[in-house]
């Protein structure tokens, strides 16, 4: 496994470097594009938000925060047993930012544990706090408020209607900066090498982020009873 993605001395963390090259993890598509802060470019933004998270998953277990684990459970009332991945707490090398995404999921992996509920998809169902239209836009605006809370986003508040508050962000030049002078290669190994070296482990990743959020998804008001 590719060593030493966190760099204690650049304050950017994996799942920061896939946000803040956004156009390297994923591709444009006909609907569902969002638009990125470093670029005039938009992407997919299912596809970034899988990668973002996958990437601070993956750091947290090359950190040692927790270990990558698939485990067998039991599902439909114990009719069946389905595999899932779990995040087991350990004993970390290195610091994990505060407020960053990594260390918010190694602090939830921690949490979870005595009630057996430590597994991927119940972390990030979780941390996503409540059901939305779209999830996969709740994952980005919770990594955004993380960032601003670093201090690598500006965060704007925004009144409309005099009832609804919005924030928007914006990219300071520092961030900008810290992001040209970091290599995106580590992260794109840390994400390649799972996917290749450990396909079950990827696989179950996946379908674990994917799971979360459409258990996140409402339902439509215009569905049958």
């Amino acid at each position: 496994m590719f060593t030493n993605t966190i760099d204690p001395s650049n304050p950017l963390t994996p799942s920061e470097v896939v946000y803040l090259n956004g156009e390297m993890f994923a591709k444009k598509v006909m609907l569902g594009n969002v638009d990125l802060l470093h670029s005039d470019e938009k992407v997919s933004l299912a596809q970034l938000v899988q990668a973002i998270l996958a990437a601070a998953i993956l750091a947290c277990e090359e950190a040692g925060a927790f270990r990558l684990e698939a485990r067998e459970r039991k599902a439909l009332l114990g009719l069946r047993k389905v595999r899932e991945l779990f995040a087991v707490p350990t004993s970390p090398r290195e610091t994990l930012p505060e407020h960053s995404l990594e260390a918010t999921f190694a602090d939830l992996a921690t949490r979870l544990v005595p009630q057996n509920n430590n597994d991927i998809y119940t972390m990030l169902y979780a941390w996503l706090r409540e059901d939305a239209s779209s999830p996969w836009n709740t994952a980005m605006e919770l990594m955004k408020a993380g960032m601003a809370k670093r201090g690598m986003l500006e965060a704007t508040e925004e009144k409309r209607l005099k009832i609804f508050t919005i924030t928007r962000y914006t990219l300071p030049e520092r961030t900008a900066r810290l992001a040209k002078g970091q290599a995106v290669g580590p992260v794109q190994a840390l994400l390649d090498n799972c996917a290749r070296a450990r396909p079950e482990m990827w696989k179950l990743l996946e379908s674990g982020i994917k799971k979360a959020i459409s258990a996140r998804t409402e339902s439509s008001d215009t569905d049958l009873d």
